[in-house]
């Protein structure tokens, strides 16, 4: 028999109903309605983080945004993007937040993908630890390092390549990360994978401008004739520099097939700019050298430490400048069809090799665009040197037909004058003037024969020994020479002005200064050069014709140089020659 209760419940079909308690219905409305406004808090959040993270393009910068970030998203204490190397099996880098500077310090080198975080490179999926300890894997923390319990993982993917993983720790507030913080962390690396993506895209196009840069700057040098020591030493600076190496080498082959070391850029320290220097001019003379060039491929040598360096091409290199004794070395040819112009050489620390790789297709371009920089370089400098002695050829034809020609009758004249004169004063007079007219055909005639005289085919050195030792009969004694520095690698037209300094002082002593002893010193650095002629004589006249003067201080001022003519301690003259050295 049905109660009366049981009665008033049911419905007039018959079926059963359940009282509801309004209670119960509002709690779960308002349960809802806070786990929506939390979800629509956390989604909020999440595009506030996507859109901080892909406001920068410079990569360091996105990966802290993307890990400060994910730890305010998830509520970690402690955060951490790992970037994988070429080889997908260790981490590169390591960037990290929650860490102090002193417990950075106090841990040492960073995580290199071991343990717990080498399970995210060897198996790509997110992964929740209540505690990272009681993981089979766990490998432990370094001493030092600041407690870690909670630990939730992800990869961070670009396209279908893996880039890295990014791990955060230490839940706060709770004792392990959730599934909705996984979720959301998540979807933060898909939108950290793009971030990333753009930021290499405009890393890439930044250092291809820096690239195209170097390579437009050393031509503009060539194509100026600044000359080739120059822009070799900008080219071997720039590419360390962009190649982030520490050392960088150019060597090119010369008129002899030796290949032969022309710039050297190994750092800013006094040690390593001497040792730079020390090695300017070196050849490298070991047969591989050869087979590198001719092969026309870039080669990339690996030497670790314990490996048997020895006589190989990478020691070689590296004794050449400041650099660890082992590391990657890549040998670059510079060719340019069938020519065969040099080798660009460049090493890095021992621990760069995961670098290296990207550097070297850059590197074996900018090698390629310095070939066919040289070579232009060269020829338009063989034209301007063909153009010059052209006109150096018109200008001395011109003065033997005509300049000289008309001088010469104009001593016959005055010749034929002075034997008609019965005035001895004016007889006398002639025959000086006569005199000085020969002179001036001497003068002119060797000017002719400095307008001929090309790029000598000897050292210049040894020319200069030539030239001194030759006015020993005209002195009556041997000048004393006295050489000191590079006399090589000089532009064309300066070395021809040193020889006619030289030749000039000398050949004033004999004429003028009566001298018993002269002194000629030869001085030059990496900047200029500098001629003293030094003798004993009667010292300079006031009234001196200083016309072979004029023509040595406009060859000095040629070369943004000086003339400076001086009486001597206790007699004579001294005539000081400086100008700035141009290196071809």
């Amino acid at each position: 028999m049905q109660s009366e209760r049981d009665t008033e419940d049911q419905t007039p079909s018959g079926s059963a109903t359940v009282a509801l308690n309004p209670d119960l219905l509002l709690d779960e409305l308002r349960s809802r309605a806070l786990a929506s406004s939390r979800a629509q808090e956390r989604l909020t959040a999440l595009l506030d983080a996507v859109m901080a993270v892909t406001a920068n393009l410079e990569l360091s910068e996105v990966l802290t945004r993307i890990v400060r970030s994910g730890c305010e998203l998830v509520d970690a204490k402690y955060g951490a993007m790992g970037v994988l190397g070429p080889d997908r099996e260790h981490l590169v880098e390591f960037v990290s937040l929650g860490l102090t500077e002193d417990e950075r310090e106090a841990i040492g080198d960073p995580p290199s993908g071991r343990g717990v975080l080498g399970l995210l490179i060897h198996d790509p999926r997110p992964m929740r630890l209540r505690d990272i300890a009681t993981h089979p894997d766990s490998y432990g923390f370094p001493p030092d390092h600041p407690r870690m319990q909670s630990f939730l993982g992800t990869p961070v993917r670009i396209r279908d390549e893996v880039f890295g993983n990014l791990y955060m720790a230490e839940k706060q507030g709770a004792p392990e990360f959730t599934t909705d913080d996984e979720e959301i962390l998540v979807a933060l690396a898909a939108a950290a994978g793009i971030a990333i993506e753009n930021a290499r895209q405009y890393e890439w196009s930044r250092r291809q401008r820096r690239w195209l840069q170097t390579t437009g700057d050393v031509t503009q040098l060539l194509f100026e004739g600044r000359g080739e020591g120059l822009a070799m030493d900008i080219l071997a600076k720039r590419t360390r520099e962009l190649s982030q190496a520490q050392l960088a080498v150019v060597a090119l082959y010369d008129e002899e097939d030796d290949l032969v070391v022309k710039a050297v850029c190994c750092g800013e320290s006094s040690d390593a700019v001497e040792r730079a220097k020390d090695s300017l001019g070196a050849v490298l003379h070991k047969g591989h050298w050869r087979e590198i060039v001719t092969a026309r491929e870039p080669v990339l040598l690996l030497t670790r430490p314990g490996d048997l360096t020895g006589d190989n091409l990478s020691a070689e290199v590296r004794h050449l400048g400041e650099s660890d004794l082992h590391g990657p070395t890549a040998l670059l040819p510079i060719i340019v069809g069938d020519d065969e112009i040099g080798v660009l050489a460049v090493a890095w620390a021992v621990d760069a090799e995961t670098f290296v790789e990207n550097a070297v297709p850059l590197l074996a371009a900018l090698a390629q665009q310095m070939g066919l920089a040289l070579v232009a370089g060269r020829s338009q400098r063989d034209r301007s040197r063909l153009a010059m002695l052209e006109d150096r050829e018109r200008i001395a034809r011109d003065m033997h037909d005509l300049v000289i020609q008309r001088l010469f009758a104009t001593g016959l004249s005055l010749q034929a004058a002075g034997r008609q004169t019965q005035a001895p004063t004016v007889a006398t007079r002639l025959n000086e003037a006569v005199d000085e007219l020969d002179a001036a055909i001497k003068d002119i005639r060797r000017t002719i024969f400095e307008l001929h005289r090309e790029r000598p085919t000897r050292e210049l050195r040894a020319e200069i020994v030539d030239l001194v030792r030759g006015y020993t009969e005209s002195l009556g004694f041997t000048p004393l020479l006295v050489m000191d520095g590079p006399l090589d690698e000089l532009a064309g037209d300066l070395e021809a002005d040193v020889v006619a300094v030289i030749r000039e002082g000398l050949a004033n002593v004999a004429r003028h200064a009566g001298a018993a002893s002269v002194t000629v010193r030869v001085t030059s650095d990496d900047d200029a050069i500098q001629i003293e002629v030094a003798d004993d004589g009667v010292g300079v006249p006031s009234d001196v014709v200083e016309s072979g003067l004029d023509n040595l201080r406009q060859r000095a001022e040629s070369h943004s140089g000086s003339l400076t003519l001086r009486p001597h301690t206790p007699h004579g003259t001294t005539l000081l020659w400086e100008a700035l050295r141009e290196r071809d």
